[in-house]
């Protein structure tokens, strides 16, 4: 069985409606019409998971990367609730849709999270004492810049690379200060704030497949933290089967995606 790939389909403009009127909207009111109005692909499937919920899930667990087309960040509250069949969460060969990110690609992508340049570059930074400007992946973003191309977060002058090393800064002083925290927990009340926390895929055999977030990821792993929250944009279609099976038999191993289904036999 094909699902429809969504990935085509434009952001929600949800929020931006809601932040142009002349009053304040509920939460609670905002959150019933996004649950009666966004789309998810679980109709074949006896048992869906709930598309806005956050998964607890261990730093040290998202190893991999999604193989969807990079960036596949982008338009990410269209992709809440999506499945698709296919090899995306195995391949090695992903495709770069965005040309802007091409000269960019090979400082955020390795066959592991922990062996990327940016990752290696965070370790150096926070745990060796290294400063900013000598780690790997700033020195890159800095020749970037300085070529007039856009490197980290799109930024193209130098002093805007600098100013984002001391922002990160602050997010691990942050962190490591007050713990980590939830979007819910810094005051994002709408369902779609799910897609601010870090975000994964999930493949075939429950992989957590890295997607967005990587600074606070990064942070997390450095710290050593337990848990974090996480959003679920992809699931595999097999994973879908894999989770009916588990809620028919009553029988589920620990995974984060799978504890809603003992939950509701509860």
């Amino acid at each position: 069985m094909s699902l429809p790939d969504r990935s085509s389909l434009p952001a929600r403009t949800i929020e931006r409606v809601y932040a142009d009127l002349p009053f304040a909207v509920p939460s609670s009111v905002k959150n019933a019409y996004i649950r009666r109005t966004v789309d998810d692909d679980f109709g074949p499937f006896d048992h869906p998971p709930d598309p806005f919920a956050t998964l607890t899930v261990d730093p040290a667990d998202v190893r991999s990367f999604t193989g969807r087309p990079y960036p596949p960040y982008h338009e990410k509250e269209a992709q809440l609730g999506t499945v698709r069949d296919g090899n995306w969460d195995r391949t090695d060969d992903v495709e770069i849709v965005d040309d802007d990110y091409r000269e960019r690609y090979d400082l955020y992508r390795a066959d592991r999270f922990s062996e990327s340049v940016f990752f290696e570059s965070m370790r150096a930074h926070f745990q060796d004492g290294l400063d900013w400007t000598e780690t790997p992946f700033v020195e890159r973003c800095l020749e970037l810049a300085d070529a007039g191309e856009p490197s980290w977060r799109s930024l193209t002058s130098r002093e805007d690379v600098l100013d984002r090393c001391a922002a990160i800064d602050s997010l691990y002083e942050r962190i490591e200060r007050d713990g980590y925290q939830s979007q819910r927990d810094l005051g994002y009340g709408s369902l779609l704030g799910v897609t601010e926390e870090v975000l994964v895929d999930i493949g075939r055999d429950g992989d957590l497949l890295f997607v967005n977030g990587r600074h606070r990821l990064a942070i997390a792993k450095l710290l050593g933290l337990e848990s974090i929250p996480v959003g679920v944009l992809v699931r595999h279609r097999d994973w879908m089967v894999y989770r009916d099976g588990c809620a028919r038999s009553g029988i589920a191993p620990d995974h984060p995606d799978l504890r809603d289904l003992a939950e509701t036999d509860g």
